[in-house]
C-alpha cells in the first residue's frame, strides 16, 4: 500500500469511534444486526465481509466453531444459520451484550462467553476457529479499543499463539483475516516462534482498506 493510503487510514479508528457513538444497523443475507455504541461495525471495513463470504463456501454444518472477538456476532450468526454449533467470545462486555441482542433478534443459538482470547473457555477442541483480530500496535486504554489495538508489542498475537494448541487438533481449520495496514512480518514471526505458519487462502485489494488476506494458520509438526 502507498504511503498516501497509509496516511489516509491512520485516523480511521478515531473516526469510527465517532460514527459508532450512536446505535447503527446492518444486514447481510437475511441477518439483521444492531451495532451498539463502542462495538466494531461489520460493514465499515471489508475484513468482516471477506470472512463472511469465505465462510459461506465452507462445509460447516454440524461443525464446532469458535469465533474469537465476535463483536456484533454477525460471523457467528452466519455460521449458526448454516447449521454449525457456535461458541462466540469477546473480551468486551459491550460486545457480549451486543452479541446476545443479535442472537435474540435473529433467533439463532449461540454459546456466548466473555473471554480474553481463550482464558475463560472450557477445555474443548474445535473444528473451526475464526479470528478477525485487532492489529494496530498500540495499547488499548478503553473497552472499545480492544477491537483495534493489539498492544505495543503485539501482545494479542503472542497470547493467541501461546494458547491456541490446547484448542485445536490436526484437523482444525484456524482462519484469520489480516490486512497490509498491520505489521504482517511481526505477526508472522510471532506465529513462527510458536510453531505456526500462515497459508494464504485469498486476498482482495480494497483501496480504502489496503489488501485484505484470509490465512489458514497451520501448526508446524
Amino acid at each position: 500500500m502507498t504511503s498516501l493510503f497509509r496516511n489516509i487510514l491512520r485516523p480511521l479508528p478515531h473516526l469510527i469511534r465517532w460514527y459508532l457513538s450512536k446505535k447503527r444497523s446492518y444486514h447481510y443475507h437475511g441477518l439483521f444486526i444492531d451495532i451498539t455504541p463502542g462495538v466494531f461495525h461489520p460493514g465499515l471495513f471489508f475484513s468482516t465481509k471477506m470472512l463472511l463470504q469465505f465462510l459461506e463456501k465452507q462445509p460447516i454444518k454440524d461443525a464446532t466453531v469458535l469465533e474469537i472477538g465476535a463483536g456484533t456476532g454477525i460471523i457467528s450468526l452466519l455460521a449458526a444459520k448454516m447449521g454449525a454449533r457456535i461458541t462466540a467470545t469477546d473480551i468486551s462486555q459491550l460486545a457480549i451484550e451486543n452479541i446476545r441482542l443479535n442472537a435474540r433478534k435473529n433467533n439463532l443459538p449461540l454459546n456466548i462467553i466473555q473471554s480474553n482470547l481463550f482464558e475463560n473457555l472450557p477445555a474443548e477442541q474445535f473444528d473451526w476457529i475464526l479470528v478477525n483480530p485487532p492489529y494496530y500496535a498500540k495499547q488499548p486504554m478503553r473497552e472499545e479499543e480492544f477491537a483495534w489495538y493489539c498492544g505495543e508489542h503485539h501482545e494479542y498475537f503472542i497470547k493467541f499463539f501461546t494458547s491456541l494448541p490446547s484448542f485445536i487438533t490436526s484437523k482444525t481449520n484456524t482462519v484469520m483475516v489480516l490486512s497490509d495496514v498491520c505489521n504482517l512480518p511481526v505477526i508472522f514471526r510471532i506465529g513462527s516462534e510458536h510453531n505456526f505458519e500462515f497459508v494464504k487462502l485469498s486476498e482482495k485489494n480494497i483501496w480504502v482498506d489496503g489488501k485484505n488476506y484470509i490465512f489458514q494458520i497451520k501448526q508446524i509438526v
